[in-house]
């Protein structure tokens, strides 16, 4: 198996601790289980954007689709901040990570990013990812 699929996958791992944590276990206040999520899932969403720099291929709209995860994992932050809602904040991120799995599917089938990548790796990961931010964010 490849590193990156294995980093990935094993990158799910601290969200199903706490959501057992927040579910069962009820070591940690609710409000760092929050917080640590949406820090930990803006790094990840940032990760993404970053597998769609190509440095070898000049496509300046690649480049620019692949800094967008970037700039909206800050502003997410930025808003967290200010104090906005974490649910609220956590479901902007789903939806993000949703458009986004999207916007590379439609990629991925024009040739442009390996289906292979997609099916086997982005798929699964972003769909354990927004399933663990949903229940997160249900956690009271």
């Amino acid at each position: 198996m490849n590193v990156k699929y294995l980093v990935s996958y094993l990158g799910l791992l601290p969200f199903l601790c706490l959501i057992i944590d927040g579910y069962y276990l009820k070591i940690l206040d609710v409000n760092f289980i929050w917080d640590l999520s949406l820090l930990m899932s803006c790094i990840i969403f940032t990760f993404i954007g970053a597998y769609n720099w190509n440095f070898v291929i000049d496509r300046p709209w690649l480049e620019f689709y692949g800094f967008m995860p970037s700039l909206i994992s800050m502003v997410i932050l930025t808003l967290s901040l200010l104090g906005i809602s974490k649910i609220i904040l956590l479901m902007v991120v789903i939806v993000f990570l949703v458009t986004q799995l999207f916007f590379d599917l439609i990629l991925s089938l024009k040739d442009i990013f390996p289906m292979r990548y997609f099916m086997t790796l982005r798929i699964p990961v972003t769909s354990g990812l927004t399933i663990s931010l949903f229940l997160i964010s249900l956690i009271s």
